[in-house]
């Protein structure tokens, strides 16, 4: 009797990959949480607190003393006093109520793409360095298939000031996403990524397309440089 051999090759993906802070959000995240927190009726005391502890990095970033990637990182560590003493679950139902506030500041020509994307049969991915439990009811609002973003660390259910909670930079993004499809045959140079700032280069660079959605200055220039399409 004859034997037969049948192979069966994975099935090939190709990713659409988002930024979220100054891509998908035309505004910065941090801001505009501060906000949503009073607007909701929360501690002002503690609101200003963290307000002021984060300002004089913002005016270190002004006066050219730290890079943009440093303000952010110590901007973040800064902002999360604000969840001191406050369980997941509030924490979670926080963005819930902010994500109606925020969706209005997105940008339509992005949230276009995403669902271009998805008509064309790319695997969407949102990735950024604002907050996991907020980007995860951005995804499943707007049809995301993957979230990775940072992960607030919690003890006995409560957020933990203490603890490893780790700002993720554009390099941290880039191994996450790597992590993340590691078991997946990726066709990456069929998939396309967008984003707004020097560090997201560290993905776009993983890809064959790569949209620069309203760039700053220093991308905007390396996107000229390399003939990468501008979005507005």
């Amino acid at each position: 009797m004859d034997a037969h051999y049948y192979s069966f090759s994975r099935l090939t993906v190709k990713l659409a990959i988002f930024d979220f802070d100054g891509t998908l959000l035309q505004k910065d995240t941090l801001p505009c949480l501060a906000k949503e927190w009073l607007r909701q009726g929360r501690s002002r005391l503690r609101c200003y607190s963290v307000g002021a502890a984060v300002l004089p990095v913002w005016f270190a970033f002004k006066l050219r003393l730290i890079s943009r990637e440093n303000m952010k990182r110590l901007a973040f560590k800064r902002f999360n006093r604000l969840y001191i003493g406050l369980r997941r679950s509030e924490i979670v139902e926080f963005f819930r109520q902010a994500y109606p506030y925020l969706k209005v500041h997105f940008n339509p020509a992005v949230l276009e793409e995403i669902e271009s994307a998805r008509r064309e049969g790319f695997h969407c991915v949102l990735v950024s360095g604002s907050y996991l439990e907020m980007l995860q009811i951005i995804g499943a609002d707007l049809g995301i298939d993957t979230v990775l973003g940072a992960q607030l660390v919690y003890r006995d259910d409560v957020y933990d000031s203490h603890g490893d909670t780790r700002f993720v930079d554009g390099q941290a993004k880039r191994n996450m996403l790597l992590e993340a499809f590691s078991a997946q045959d990726i066709d990456w140079q069929a998939s396309r990524a967008y984003g707004d700032s020097l560090t997201d280069i560290y993905i776009m660079e993983t890809v064959g397309d790569k949209i620069a959605v309203r760039p700053d200055p220093h991308l905007l220039d390396y996107a000229g440089q390399n003939g990468w399409r501008v979005m507005a």
